[in-house]
C-alpha cells in the first residue's frame, strides 16, 4: 500500500477522496468471506471469486487508472510531481495515482512490484479488461 502524508497543503475534496478509497480494502476481505459462505453474488475471474459489489468498485477505479492511459504517468511520478502538476486539484491523473492503490491491494492478476514505476501498466489495463469481460459474461456469475 502507499503512504500519503496528509499534510495541510491538500485541499479538503482530496482529503475526502483519499479517506473514502481507503475504506476498500477493510470491505475487501469480508466480502471474500461473502463469496465463500454464498451469500452474495460473485464474479469468477482470474482465479477468484469476486463478490459483484467489489467488482463494480474496482472496474471504477480501472476506469480512473486506464482512461486516456493516464495510469501510465502516474505509475511513473510522485505523489509530489502529481500534486504539483495538478495544483491541488482533483484531476484525473490523481484519481489515477489513488485508484492505483485500490488495484494493487485488489485479487486483479498482475505482477506487483515493490516500487510503482517498475509496474507494468499493459498489465493492470489487460486484468481491468478481463475482469469488465468477465463481468459482462453471465457464465462468470455465481448462483
Amino acid at each position: 500500500m502507499l503512504k500519503i502524508n496528509l499534510g495541510r497543503n491538500l485541499d479538503d475534496g482530496l482529503k475526502r477522496l483519499l479517506f473514502a478509497t481507503a475504506l476498500l480494502p477493510a470491505v475487501t476481505f469480508a466480502a471474500s468471506v461473502q463469496c465463500l459462505i454464498g451469500t452474495a453474488r460473485c464474479i469468477n475471474s482470474q482465479g477468484t471469486q469476486i463478490p459483484s459489489k467489489q467488482v463494480i468498485e474496482i472496474l471504477d477505479r480501472c476506469a480512473e487508472f486506464t482512461r486516456g492511459d493516464v495510469g501510465r504517468i502516474a505509475l511513473r511520478l510522485s505523489y509530489k510531481e502529481i500534486n504539483d502538476r495538478s495544483g491541488n486539484s482533483i484531476t484525473p491523473l490523481v484519481k489515477a495515482w489513488y485508484a492505483f492503490d485500490d488495484i494493487y491491494d485488489s485479487p486483479l492478476r498482475f505482477d506487483r512490484k515493490a516500487n510503482a514505476e517498475e509496474t507494468r501498466y499493459l498489465e493492470i489495463k489487460r486484468s481491468c479488461q478481463q475482469l469488465e469481460r468477465d463481468f459482462n459474461d453471465d457464465s462468470k456469475w455465481t448462483k
